[in-house]
């Protein structure tokens, strides 16, 4: 192994803005930053110890230092000689902490001192695979003879685990910003307790999310919802659809699951933010047709909406639940980088 120059920088709650902004500062440090979306970043800082003459400890804190002062965000950061020993050294480190594992004895002896789950590649049923065979650790990995671990493991999976469980990981940072998307955002005017008005907001933004893609002829994979509570603390849940879609109902019926899983009890709720993301060209992706006479005709009505609120205003065709009261909102939407 060489010396740590990966970093595996993890945002404690960034909002999505904040989350995209902060790419300046980081790109401040070095060039070669790749996006993990919603909350994480990997920095490649070969060119950068040379350029900065600081050690990758003293860069992270430097990280660490601008990320709080210019977007009050505390940072855990990970580092190592490969992406993999950074991702799993920054997910053991407290929000405010640095832990470096420079290559060698010691990054080796840390990677196997962990248990099989860490491993890029072992899911539940691989772990559970590997439980039953007594493979705990990924030392237990390491000392396993390949030709064993393909018939446990099968034979592509198998050179997989074997390289990772001795500190291969060849996968370099490919610089890239965070993708595309489309952000909505409701603030209330009070601090809201009634579910009702929340599920009515959420309703409020998947009406505008399916607006604004269908605009952009575009579809999204994902939907990630923020929830920001009075204290100004937020919790961020996103879901893969099983399709990509613009139309509205389906992302309703994603932010309700996103909301509910959430176990909200008596929580004073100040704004909710809703992204599409995961974006491709509505020409491109494709649409499983139903035998469901109500959701075909939503999906043939929806474009008669959208034309008649750019003609009239936003308002003018909605859902009867959206009229009973008015609300204050603002509304954004990320163009890509």
């Amino acid at each position: 192994m060489t010396s740590a120059t990966i970093l595996h920088a993890r945002f404690e709650q960034p909002s999505f803005e904040a989350y995209r902004e902060l790419f300046a500062a980081l790109n401040d440090i070095t060039p070669a930053v790749q996006a993990l979306p919603p909350d994480s970043a990997l920095l490649d800082l070969t060119g950068a110890l040379r350029y900065w003459q600081r050690t990758p400890a003293q860069l992270a804190d430097l990280i660490q230092t601008r990320v709080m002062a210019r977007y009050g965000l505390a940072t855990a950061i990970g580092g190592g000689p490969t992406r993999m020993i950074a991702t799993i050294a920054a997910g053991l480190t407290a929000p405010g902490a640095v832990r470096i594992l420079d290559g060698g004895p010691a990054a080796l002896s840390f990677l196997h001192e962990q248990p099989v789950r860490v491993l890029p590649g072992v899911g539940p049923a691989m772990e559970r695979t590997l439980h039953r065979y007594g493979l705990e650790t990924a030392a237990d990995l390491a000392s396993l003879p390949l030709a064993t671990l393909q018939r446990i493991a099968g034979a592509s999976t198998a050179r997989l685990l074997h390289e990772r469980a001795h500190g291969i990981d060849p996968r370099r940072v490919t610089p890239a910003g965070p993708p595309p998307s489309i952000t909505v955002r409701h603030r209330f005017t009070h601090d809201v307790l009634d579910p009702a008005e929340a599920r009515r907001c959420l309703l409020d933004l998947s009406r505008q999310l399916g607006a604004r893609l269908r605009h952009s002829q575009q579809c999204a994979s994902r939907i990630e919802l923020q929830v920001t509570f009075a204290d100004r603390t937020s919790l961020v849940r996103s879901r893969t659809l099983a399709e990509s879609t613009s139309h509205s109902p389906r992302l309703q019926e994603a932010l309700y699951g996103l909301f509910a899983a959430l176990g909200l009890q008596r929580a004073r709720i100040r704004s909710v933010t809703a992204r599409a993301a995961g974006l491709t060209d509505a020409a491109t992706s494709a649409v499983q047709l139903t035998f469901d006479r109500t959701t075909e005709d939503a999906r043939r009505l929806e474009p008669v909406i959208d034309r008649a609120n750019r003609r009239f205003g936003d308002n003018t065709l909605q859902p009867a639940a959206l009229a009973v009261r008015p609300r204050a909102r603002e509304t954004r939407a990320d163009s890509p980088r």
